[in-house]
């Protein structure tokens, strides 16, 4: 058998495939070939991977990359290549007023595959200089319609943000009314629930299988932990239905202290992801998504569990699981390599509290459809 790069010497996790074992990983062309103990065979490269971690490439479920559209975007190439990420969703940056300019100019022209979930408030998030109108009155049903019928194979479902900020005195109204058009659209709903206007348990009430609830460990206003400092019961009964809780750290919304309770009480993250924004990019508390994973492994966090949180999870959701998330045969060849080294390193939250962790997971090469798209200098 002749192979077109053969990974050999690491240590693969690959979720999907049940795997987190010392095997070699064989790419021919753009899909993965062979796995397995000692693989025969010969390649035109061999990659030593010794003491390393070698796992699907990452998919980063919850980021912003409408860059050129919104003040917000970052540019998908750059941000997430270097870091192992090879798969973005970008979570609500385009609404039906903008969208087609989104995916024409950025979907289209990146290496780096993106999906994405559109905002209900036509603009999308254009601007920092105010929020977006959340208001059910201002959401476009009918042009929503085109651009599912056009784009459906980019649109995961929809996005709302539901801060006190935004809704005011109008609380989960648009969040209701957001599920009414998911559910015209057979779509799931993702919901940024940070300083939510009523409890989380009523957020978790409103929400069905499939649904994606945001930034489940901010810790600002009304939390996912009870006066007792467990997980509340209606939160824990979300998941028992099938809502996900995507942990997307961002810049305002992830705090230790919710976040050690909550794994403390055994709620583990569904999918780990960034938030990232052009505030974050390579910048604490955020940096990128190996930072962000890092922190979970310094809490304690089983490592296999935190690669599923970030390849097979999030490849399910997007219905593209066989495909990507994972080393097996047959599969895209999207892979990235990690040390995890011993470091000290400072992780702050978004409250400013510091923990000093002992571990880091560090990048050092990002293939994308068997083709290297970042190594660092001393893997050459």
């Amino acid at each position: 058998m002749k192979y077109d790069v053969l990974i050999k010497n690491g240590t693969v996790i690959d979720p999907a495939g049940a795997m987190s074992c010392v095997v070699d990983v064989a790419i021919i062309g753009d899909r993965i070939g062979a796995v397995g103990e000692n693989l025969p065979g010969e390649a035109a490269a061999v990659v030593d991977a010794k003491g390393l971690v070698v796992t699907p490439g990452l998919i980063d479920f919850h980021t912003h990359v409408f860059y050129g559209g919104t003040d917000i975007g970052v540019s998908p190439d750059g941000a997430f290549l270097p870091l192992g990420v090879t798969t973005a969703v970008d979570t609500g940056s385009a609404g039906s007023a903008n969208y087609a300019v989104f995916s024409s100019a950025i979907i289209a022209n990146s290496v780096v595959r993106i999906k994405a979930y559109l905002n209900v408030c036509p603009a999308g998030l254009s601007t920092v200089k105010y929020h977006e109108n959340v208001s059910p009155q201002c959401y476009d049903a009918a042009k929503m319609a085109r651009v599912l019928d056009r784009y459906g194979e980019e649109i995961l479902g929809l996005k709302i943000r539901i801060s006190k900020e935004l809704v005011e005195a109008a609380g989960l109204e648009p969040l209701r009314q957001t599920i009414a058009l998911a559910e015209q659209f057979n779509l799931p709903v993702a919901v940024h629930t940070t300083n939510p206007p009523e409890d989380t348990a009523e957020i978790a009430k409103l929400l069905r299988k499939g649904d994606i609830y945001v930034h489940v460990y901010q810790g600002t206003g009304n939390t996912i932990i009870d006066k007792d400092g467990k997980v509340k019961g209606e939160i824990k009964a979300a998941r028992e239905r099938g809502v996900l809780f995507d942990a997307a750290n961002g810049g305002n919304h992830w705090t230790y202290a919710v976040a050690s309770a909550a794994l403390e009480d055994g709620f583990l993250p569904d999918i780990i992801s960034t938030d990232i924004t052009t505030k974050t990019l390579y910048k604490a508390p955020v940096f990128g998504l190996p930072y962000v994973m890092s922190k979970y492994l310094n809490m304690g966090m089983k490592l296999e569990k935190i690669v599923a949180a970030c390849t097979s999870v999030p490849a399910r959701l997007m219905n593209l699981a066989g495909k990507i998330g994972t080393l097996q045969p047959g599969a895209y060849a999207d892979v990235a390599i990690f040390a995890v080294e011993k470091a000290s390193v400072k992780f702050p939250d978004t409250k400013g509290v510091v923990m000093v962790g002992e571990q880091l997971i560090v990048p050092k090469m990002t293939m994308k459809d068997g083709i290297v798209l970042y190594k660092d200098i001393a893997m050459s």
